[in-house]
């Protein structure tokens, strides 16, 4: 066949070549090195298979399957990397020990259709053959760690359920449901299962290394025959002549200076990658001294990498004649410095915090855990280990008592007596201080950089960490609510009414401050998207922005009138032991009132632009809204100047004040365009601001003036062309009329 005459081919010009090197006559031909990017390679399978952004790595893991049957299966390599008998004389089968043939026994083992393989048995030369070779044991490795991560997300998951199901006495199994096939699996047995993929993905990685490393040679198979022909030989002369020749032949081979298969920059990578798997692994068996060795190892390897990158990225540069850096080198040198920084240099930290552990009190491990990186993904051991500190010193505080003891609300101070209550309170605060904390260093990085953009990736951890505060307002809010449950079977009385009076006090602050967050973000997306259309647009919006902001006017309107109607406030003496009681107007009910009727006018006012744009010109509607508008800001006006504690009461009533002004001057616009719109004429197409005296109207009712004004024409001073012609040179008769007889021939 043509795959057998091609094979004859290959083992035919392989055994000239190495009888040409062994006779000495010919040198060896060069052998060419593979450069390959493998933290690169793995770094976008992450991306794009679910690693980097959503932490799925069981959909990983079976991209690696697929990825791994396609790189075995390629035709050049598909002999050395299948794991099957028919391929059994190639070289990367494993060799098996001649014992390891029989059982206890006595009796031959049994023959399987699979074959071990050993890529180290491959040559060096035939390793630089093709890529699949290194590519195969590293999506091995990858393929064993994501799924060693996966069964562990598994197990914190089966934690969590088993602690939600005890508390609730459901008894559910504990793997999950029927429809898992590790429903009855244990905990222990997950930890087994996810440290056996670890270790098997230390062992490829190793391979890895290995490999990018291997400097072994070709068998030399002519040495061998003649070997054994000299020993059939008749004579001894031509026998020890033979002998002679093919030991000079094995020396000759052994003297040849085998060069790896790859070149030192993918030497460097397999070595920082196989240094990671083991710190990896080191981390999870609590071995802190060898962990820190490995990440260190990784860390100067990518550091080092990163260097590489840059210096070669400056040479190519000065190299070529324009003098542009190189991209990819560039490329890589941020992504080897962002590894080392954002990867590496959090996991060492915390293994040299592991060592030195002993001595810190709780707070110097929170603050040295939270220093460690900013860059922290949920499976992080950082991120868990901080996240546990920070539940056991929530939990010493809310046993002692020492903070949350107590709240004020509404002039009444409220004391918080449920150990479970203080700590949901205390985990907001810590949530609270940490979104404030963010919140300031974007505001004081927009102001050094106001042309950098946000990125997606910060959005979306901001929204992350929002969401994160407000689920634990809706904690607090769910624990005030069963407690009252438990009050509301019980008979009133004083002591009952006094206990359900707290309750409805700390129902209400819970209340009002997750809707006071919510209305803070909102509000400040409002400002923004004002102050953005404005810079970008002039004087007008367009028609998506107003109604952006109308519908966050909305929902801001929604959750005032939500204040408004909060319970808790009065005395404990006037408390009735009915949590639906009647509303109490005091200064928090008249501060919210005012706000009712800022947002309120507001909302009306952006209302009214909305009516009166160009696409829509319902200028009655517009005119009707601008007049309701008015008449509330001037309300608002009045509430809020009588609210003397209000919060940010100046601020509010400047801006009130300002968007006054602004309302009056669009209902003058307003009711122009209105009388413009009713009016029809066939007259001149000048703006109405140029044709004030003229009794014609201009038939566009768009046209109020010109924005910007157009030019006019205005008289020159003859001193300018004084001061011109020193400028001007002689006309170049000849050069233009050598232009026109080039131009006519």
């Amino acid at each position: 066949t043509a795959e057998a005459l091609s094979l004859t081919m290959a083992m035919a010009s392989s055994t000239s070549t190495t009888s040409t090197m062994m006779d000495g006559t010919t040198p060896p031909p060069p052998q060419q090195q593979l450069r390959l990017y493998l933290h690169s390679e793995i770094s976008t399978s992450h991306a794009a298979h679910g690693v980097a952004p959503h932490e799925d790595y069981f959909q990983y893991t079976a991209y690696c399957t697929r990825r791994l049957h396609r790189l075995r299966h390629s035709k050049p390599v598909k002999k050395e990397l299948v794991h099957v008998r028919l391929y059994k004389s190639s070289l990367s089968t494993r060799i098996i020990e001649p014992s390891a043939t029989t059982n206890p026994a006595g009796n031959k083992a049994k023959k399987y259709a699979y074959r071990a393989i050993d890529l180290t048995n491959l040559p060096a030369q035939q390793l630089a053959s093709h890529l699949n070779y290194f590519l195969e044991p590293l999506y091995c490795a990858e393929r064993c760690w994501a799924a060693s991560l996966a069964l562990k997300a598994e197990m914190n998951t089966v934690m969590e359920s088993n602690n939600d199901s005890s508390a609730n006495n459901s008894g559910t199994a504990l793997g999950g449901d029927k429809s898992n096939p590790r429903k009855d699996w244990s905990l222990g047995k997950f930890r087994a299962q996810s440290m056996k993929r670890l270790k098997k993905a230390v062992k490829y990685a190793e391979l890895v290394e290995s490999l990018a490393l291997s400097t072994k040679a070709a068998p030399c198979d002519n040495a061998a025959e003649e070997l054994g022909e000299s020993k059939d030989a008749t004579s001894t002369t031509a026998t020890e002549e033979k002998e002679d020749n093919s030991v000079n032949s094995m020396k000759q081979e052994e003297s040849i200076i085998v060069q790896p298969p790859v070149d030192e920059h993918t030497q460097m990578e397999a070595r920082a990658y196989a240094s990671f798997m083991r710190g990896n692994l080191a981390l999870e068996m609590n071995q802190w001294q060898t962990a820190c060795t490995e990440y260190q190892m990784a860390l100067q390897l990518c550091e080092a990498l990163g260097q590489g990158a840059a210096a070669a990225g400056t040479a190519s540069s000065s190299g070529t004649d324009d003098g542009n850096v190189d991209v990819q080198q560039l490329e890589l040198f941020d992504f080897f410095n962002s590894r080392a920084k954002n990867v590496i240099a959090p996991l060492l930290k915390y293994c040299h915090y592991e060592l030195q552990e002993k001595g810190l009190s709780p707070t110097e491990k929170i603050s040295f855990l939270q220093s460690s990186s900013s860059i922290i993904s949920d499976g992080d051991p950082l991120q868990s280990k901080l996240h546990s500190l920070k539940n056991e010193t929530l939990q010493t505080q809310a046993t002692s008592g020492s903070s949350m003891s107590q709240i004020t609300f509404r002039d009444n101070i409220i004391p918080v007596e449920t150990k479970d209550l203080r700590m949901a309170l205390l985990k907001i605060q810590d949530l609270k201080s940490g979104w404030e904390e963010e919140e300031e260093e974007k505001k004081r990085n927009n102001n050094d950089n106001t042309a950098a953009s946000t990125s997606p990736t910060t959005s979306s951890n901001d929204d992350a960490k929002f969401m994160e505060l407000l689920s634990g307002y809706d904690d607090a809010i769910s624990l005030v609510n069963k407690e009252l449950k438990q009050l509301a079977a019980l008979k009133s009385g004083p002591a009952v009414n006094a206990k359900k009076f707290q309750l409805v006090n700390l129902l209400g602050y819970s209340k009002y401050q997750k809707l006071k967050q919510v209305m803070g973000r909102n509000e400040e997306l409002t400002n923004g998207i004002i102050q953005k259309s404005n810079e970008d647009e002039g004087e007008g919006m367009a028609l998506k922005h107003l109604e952006e902001v109308a519908h966050l006017y909305d929902a801001l309107l929604q959750d005032a009138r939500s204040v408004v109607s909060l319970p808790g406030g009065g005395s404990p003496d006037d408390f009735d032991g009915e949590t639906t009681s009647a509303i109490v107007e005091d200064e928090f009910y008249l501060e919210a009132n005012a706000n009712v009727l800022r947002l309120r006018s507001l909302r009306c006012y952006y209302l009214a632009r909305m009516h009166a744009s160009p696409l829509v010109h319902k200028y009655s509607e517009a005119i009707a809204l601008l007049d309701q508008a008015e008449r509330l800001a001037n309300e608002a006006l009045e509430e809020i100047g009588a609210c003397d504690q209000m919060e940010n009461g100046d601020a509010l009533l400047e801006n009130l004040e300002k968007v006054a002004a602004e309302m009056r001057g669009e209902k003058c616009r307003v009711l122009a365009l209105s009388y413009l719109s009713k009016s029809s004429s066939t007259g001149s197409g000048k703006c109405l601001l140029q044709r004030l005296h003229d009794y014609n109207i201009p038939s566009s009712p768009k046209s109020i003036a010109h924005v910007p004004p157009k030019l006019e024409p205005m008289a020159c001073k003859p001193s300018f062309f004084d001061v011109a012609l020193n400028y001007v040179s002689e006309y170049p008769v000849d050069e233009l009329d050598r232009a026109m007889e080039e131009y006519n021939g």
